[in-house]
């Protein structure tokens, strides 16, 4: 028997009260400064773009360049600023962080007992030790991805993800199956597949719709249309599990969350609304992270509600300003992207 969406989220904050109370704390205003307009994003930090893999949809590469590089230090003065903020959530992303040589050191920087801490992670080098290790140190939750799923024995690649979704489960971490999907293979047979072994499992599943980056640099083919979208909708009505960014969360509909809710962190501190539209809305090295959210909430497209996923759906957004950068030195600056009109005023 599978539990439901609201017995799932109960049991979850009936954990972090248990473990993280401090966190718990911060999370249950949420809601509350989400009326206010006050963001509250979660901010994704690729501290370090080193992978073991080659994925097509991953944009990493074309962010590695010279000069000054994210220490835990960064982290811990961020995460300093991130608390006074009222922010509640870090995901560490990369690259692979299981091959980061100082994870040790990036999960202490980032204060566990303050923040509810994720990670994104192929799986690869999850055994049993790591996962119980990753437990003890401060870690509440992985993702996993499971791009492709086969009965039986299937792949190399699949037994190595949900071994590892298995892994992390038994050592007492939240688990999400995180999968990529495209024109081509929203409406498929493998997605349902998968949410149903999420289901089965206890794991929340997470659908990232394709983005016309990376690999995939100016491929609008690969972006989903308005029937896929549906078609997920229809989806999570059979799984709960199923969730994709713009899906009303924690009784809140805020469509596309940008700024709102969402930030990444590049290796270089550039901070993006997201980590699909590369264009930096500014830099921790040299400004305050309240001083680049109070920018991000300036521009006009991640100030409004936004049912479109800008990044993967919004064909406007996507030719009028995600064009831009195609092609370019990643991260584009803001000054580059929008102009008077893109601003609240």
């Amino acid at each position: 028997m599978t539990m439901s969406e609201k017995e799932l989220e109960q049991t979850r904050r009936e954990k972090l009260i248990r473990e993280k109370p401090q966190v718990f704390e911060k999370i249950r205003k949420i809601e509350e400064r989400y009326k206010q307009g006050i963001a509250t994003p979660i901010i994704d930090i690729a501290y370090n773009y080193a992978c073991n893999l080659k994925c097509q949809h991953c944009t990493a590469s074309r962010f590695q360049k010279s000069g000054r590089k994210l220490t835990p230090a960064d982290l811990r003065r961020l995460s300093d600023e991130a608390h006074e903020l009222g922010l509640c959530q870090f995901c560490i992303s990369g690259g692979e962080p299981l091959i980061f040589k100082d994870l040790d050191e990036v999960i202490s920087a980032l204060q566990p007992d303050k923040f509810h801490l994720t990670m994104s992670t192929n799986g690869y080098f999850m055994t049993p030790e790591m996962a119980r290790h990753l437990k003890a140190i401060g870690l509440d939750k992985v993702k996993i991805s499971l791009d492709d799923f086969h009965d039986a024995k299937g792949d190399e690649a699949t037994q190595k993800a949900i071994t590892a979704m298995r892994n992390a489960k038994e050592a007492g971490l939240s688990v999400v199956v995180q999968t990529v999907v495209t024109r081509q293979n929203c409406q498929s047979e493998s997605t349902l597949k998968k949410a149903k072994f999420a289901q089965e499992n206890g794991f929340a599943f997470d659908v990232l719709i394709a983005r016309a980056t990376g690999a995939w640099e100016g491929n609008h083919e690969v972006l989903i249309n308005e029937e896929d979208a549906e078609y997920l909708r229809k989806a999570h009505e059979q799984f709960s599990c199923l969730h994709r960014d713009t899906f009303p969360c924690y009784g809140m509909d805020r469509g596309c969350n940008c700024v709102k809710a969402s930030l990444h962190l590049t290796a270089h501190g550039d901070i993006l609304p997201c980590a699909w539209i590369h264009i930096s809305i500014g830099n921790i090295f040299s400004e305050s992270l309240a001083d680049i959210i109070k920018r991000g909430q300036s521009i006009k497209w991640f100030k409004e509600h936004s049912r479109l996923c800008l990044s993967g759906e919004d064909r406007n957004f996507i030719n009028k300003y995600m064009a831009k950068f195609y092609g370019k030195p990643l991260p584009l600056h803001w000054s580059e992207a929008f102009g008077e009109d893109d601003f609240v005023k």
